[in-house]
């Protein structure tokens, strides 16, 4: 009877001893973008307690490269106490061009009860001679749009100039040739009043100088006339 009291008590014991130790930790890496300049790159990975008491944690990380190659070992906690959170140093490899994947891994001396968040990947890439190619290959045909969208402009402009001149020049030419046409016909309308004026203006002309013929030919008789009667004088007086 002891016996199975005290195998009963010990059960307990343990069953809450393995509660108490139970915890759940999770680690992720810390990267700005996933494109990157070589010189540009850096990264740190961070283990948080999501619940449980404080215990010890070994974190672990490495990076290959597209063909599963590792370049970079990483191992920033070796047994290390954590009672909240902690974060590695910043890493800066000098990495190649080409597309990598850091693997972050973490274990903790408790129970974790969610081991799936205990890994974090991320991928990257790493530009190099065929980006920046492209890049400004990109860049280069958008400055050769733009200047063809600003030849195009300006050619409709010109055509658009060309136009309005020419239907200035229309306009202008067809105004000369009214001013013409009317000067024309005002120059005809004074020729064919002419005449009228002439014989308006002959007439008068004419009576004016028969009327001198008469005067004169009165004037001549009244000196004829005159001289006569002198002479009848100066006779009579002798």
């Amino acid at each position: 009877m002891k016996i199975i009291v005290f195998v009963f008590v010990l059960a307990i014991t343990y069953s809450y001893l393995s509660f108490a130790q139970t915890c759940d930790y999770k680690v992720e890496i810390l990267v700005e973008g996933d494109e990157f300049e070589s010189e540009e790159f850096k990264w740190r990975m961070r283990a948080t307690k999501i619940e449980g008491k404080s215990t010890n944690i070994t974190g672990t990380a490495e990076l290959e490269d597209s063909n599963g190659k590792t370049v970079k070992n990483y191992k920033p906690w070796t047994s290390d106490s954590i009672a909240k959170q902690k974060t590695s140093s910043e890493y800066s490899p000098n990495l190649k061009p080409g597309s990598y994947e850091i693997t972050a891994e973490i274990s903790v001396e408790c129970d974790d009860t969610n081991k799936d968040n205990n890994v974090d990947k991320k991928e990257l890439k790493i530009k190099g001679e065929v980006e920046q190619a492209k890049s400004e290959k990109s860049k280069s045909e958008a400055i050769e749009t733009k200047n063809e969208n600003i030849i195009t402009k300006d050619v409709n402009n010109e055509q658009i100039t060309a136009k309005a001149t020419k239907t200035t020049a229309k306009t202008t030419d067809e105004e000369i040739e009214n001013t013409i046409q009317l000067k024309n016909k005002n120059t005809q309308k004074i020729q064919e009043s002419q005449p009228i004026t002439a014989n308006a203006i002959q007439t008068p002309q004419i009576v004016y100088e028969s009327s001198n013929d008469k005067a004169k030919g009165l004037i001549m008789i009244f000196l004829l006339t005159l001289s006569i009667l002198l002479n009848i004088i100066l006779i009579w007086k002798r």
